[in-house]
């Protein structure tokens, strides 16, 4: 476990590129674990009995990570809480197995795993070795930030290690299962050191219970462990060790899809041996089965493809190269005939100004996290002030600022400077609310002044105009060919033959009967043809337009009978249907309605409703009002007629 990164845990990668310098979806120790509320532990806590918490390291999906002493050693030490509920004694006895037996498993090139406990609340939580150095993923952020890519030589010393790693584990007929760039490290004294072990496969089966995909984001974890962990095997390993190698001599990094990072793969070895681009392939194969045998046979490959193209394995490493001790000796080699090189930044401590560990709450809320220097300048913004909370995250205590040791002395400082400042800008606020009130009278007396001469103005241009001569009414609508109508105040309710309604909004009725109906009732007479006639313009929201008809009358001497209303209701009976039936799918107990409205001598219609309130709200009747307001009547002379349609159903 790293002093500044942790791995991710079934969160979802960003969009772009699929390596970033820290796990996407994971909480740094800048950041406040508010989802992990259950699990939080404060400076000084014991868990295990051994394990003192120092500070908080960092958060992801599958926990919360924290720095502890060891008691029994005086140790750096990491534990991890699982980020669930507290198992009960079954499942604890079995996932103390996993980690019992990873903690049996020693090698130089594996963070050790210390054991597994409980938490004073109950929750389970593994203990593992502290490793002070980098993550892979940051060593190949800064290479490509520097405008390079890991060498051959290099890509094949780390993957070397981390296969005499995973041999060691696979011995042990377990596996990792969940290696990313994220938990492998590289320590200050250029060891490769695969961490995580055993907690990664924990997290997993719990995100897969909880019902979420573990690392299903994630394109160096093999597929069969993002769709179901309790089935994969070690092979899934050799899958990693392949996007890994791939990830490594990518020039700008693979995508965060699965299956798009796997067609990059090919494109971004095409500069290297095609023996590379096979094994690594290989190890990408959906058939478990096909995928290399072993990661020590994955490493043996890769070196026989790095001696092959001349590339000298052994010996320290080259300038510029990865600061990481050599996988391959020669015969005369011992580890110790050279140093290796620090790398600028390895594991350093974060800095006081860079510690960004306070929150500030303003309005009940927390906001941050904020640096010292960060928190100061707020104060002599003014944006808080000394009574303002603030929540350090390391000793886990909210207290007010200026009763904060790390504050006290500035904000004491800062006080008499402030209440000057505030002084002064009273003096300067007043004397400007004095002049403002000086200056509003003098306006508002040269604003009487004016407000009466315009008013005086005004009275004389008004008795000097003319008195206005009446214009009679019989000229002023002489020239209009047109009258209003309004609509009518009688509603004629026509009369229905029930049984062909009942017939023809049958919801069980067929095709072939409700054309037998039709055919059964009297011959319709012929319709009118239209001479002009418009529709009523609608809306955009589909509510009739107030809009006139201004014809005076519809050109005809047509008087318009209950026949012909009923001829146009019954042509457009489709129409209707279709209001009719969804109505009764939806309420089996719908007997109908009245439609009122009234035809304009146009054939028009117009004040189209629903006598009955209850329905007026309902689907059915905004689709029948929208299908009268299209029909067209015949033309007839005269006033609008009122007209009542009883729409009875069944």
């Amino acid at each position: 476990m790293s002093d500044s990164e942790e791995i991710p845990s079934g969160v979802k990668q960003s969009p772009g590129r699929a390596l970033q310098r820290t796990a996407p979806g994971v909480f740094g120790a800048r950041e406040l674990p508010t989802q992990h509320s259950s699990t939080a532990l404060a400076t000084g806590d014991v868990v295990g009995g051994r394990f003192e918490v120092q500070r908080y390291l960092g958060a992801s999906g599958g926990g919360i990570s924290y720095l502890c002493l060891d008691k029994s050693n005086s140790e750096e030490v990491v534990i991890k809480v699982l980020a669930m509920p507290p198992p009960a004694k079954p499942k604890f006895d079995e996932m103390y197995e996993e980690v019992r037996l990873a903690s049996s498993i020693s090698h130089k090139n594996l963070t050790a795993i210390l054991g597994m406990g409980r938490t004073p609340s109950g929750e389970a939580f593994v203990a593992m070795e502290f490793v002070k150095g980098a993550t892979l993923s940051s060593l190949i952020s800064k290479r490509r930030e520097e405008g390079g890519v890991i060498s051959l030589r290099d890509t094949f010393t780390v993957i070397a290690h981390i296969a005499n790693a995973l041999d060691a584990v696979h011995e042990k007929r377990t596996a990792h299962y969940v290696l990313t760039p994220y938990n492998v490290y590289l320590d200050r004294r250029g060891v490769i050191r695969v961490g995580n072990l055993a907690f990664g496969k924990l997290a997993a089966d719990m995100l897969f219970e909880q019902g979420e995909g573990p690392y299903v984001d994630s394109i160096y974890v093999a597929p069969e462990v993002a769709e179901n962990p309790e089935v994969a095997n070690d092979s899934a390993d050799l899958y990693s060790l392949g996007m890994l190698t791939a990830e490594m001599l990518s020039p700008k990094g693979l995508p965060a899809d699965r299956d798009e990072a796997k067609v990059q793969v090919v494109s971004v070895l095409s500069t290297y041996p095609p023996k590379l681009t096979q094994l690594v392939m290989k190890a990408l194969g959906e058939d478990l089965a096909g995928r290399p045998r072993s990661a020590g046979a994955y490493r043996d490959a890769l070196k026989q493809i790095c001696e092959a193209e001349g590339i000298q394995l052994t010996g320290p490493p080259l300038t510029g190269g990865l600061p990481v001790e050599p996988a391959v000796q020669d015969a005369t080699s011992e580890s110790d005939i050279f140093d290796i090189p620090e790398l600028a930044g390895l594991g350093a401590e974060p800095s006081d100004a860079a510690n960004e560990r306070y929150l500030v709450q303003k309005g009940g809320l927390d906001y941050g996290p904020f640096s010292p220097e960060m928190v100061l300048e707020q104060l002599h913004k003014d944006e808080i002030d000394e009574f303002s909370l603030v929540l350090d995250r390391v000793t886990q205590k909210r207290i007010a600022l200026g009763e904060m040791e790390r504050f006290k002395a500035e904000v004491q400082r800062y006080i008499p400077v402030r209440e000057e400042r505030r002084r002064i800008e009273a003096q300067q606020r007043a004397e400007f609310e004095r002049k403002v009130k000086k200056g509003g009278v003098f306006g508002l007396v040269v604003s009487i002044i004016a407000g009466l001469a315009t008013l005086g103005t005004m009275a004389v241009l008004y008795a000097l105009q003319p008195d206005p001569v009446p214009l009679p009414m019989d000229r002023a609508f002489a020239q209009l060919d047109y009258k209003f109508m309004p609509p009518p105040k009688d509603f004629q309710t026509l009369a229905v033959d029930t049984n062909l309604l009942n017939s023809l909004f049958n919801p069980q009725a067929s095709e072939e009967e409700i054309q037998k109906a039709l055919k059964g009732r009297a011959t319709k007479r012929k319709r009118p043809a239209r001479t002009g006639a418009k529709r009523p313009t609608r809306a955009e929201d589909g509510t009739e337009a107030q809009t006139l008809d201004l014809a005076a009358d519809g050109g005809s001497d047509h008087i318009l009978t209950d026949q012909d209303v009923n001829d146009v209701i019954l042509a457009n009976f489709g129409a209707l249907r279709s209001c009719v039936i969804k109505e009764i799918q939806s309420d089996p107990r719908f007997k109908g309605v009245t439609v009122q409205f009234f035809i304009r001598p146009t054939g028009t219609t117009g004040g189209v409703k629903i006598k009955e309130a209850a329905f007026r709200d309902r689907p059915v009747a905004d689709c029948l009002t929208s299908r009268f307001r299209s029909m067209t009547f015949p033309e007839h002379g005269g006033l609008n007629r009122g007209v009542e349609f009883p729409l009875l159903v069944q």
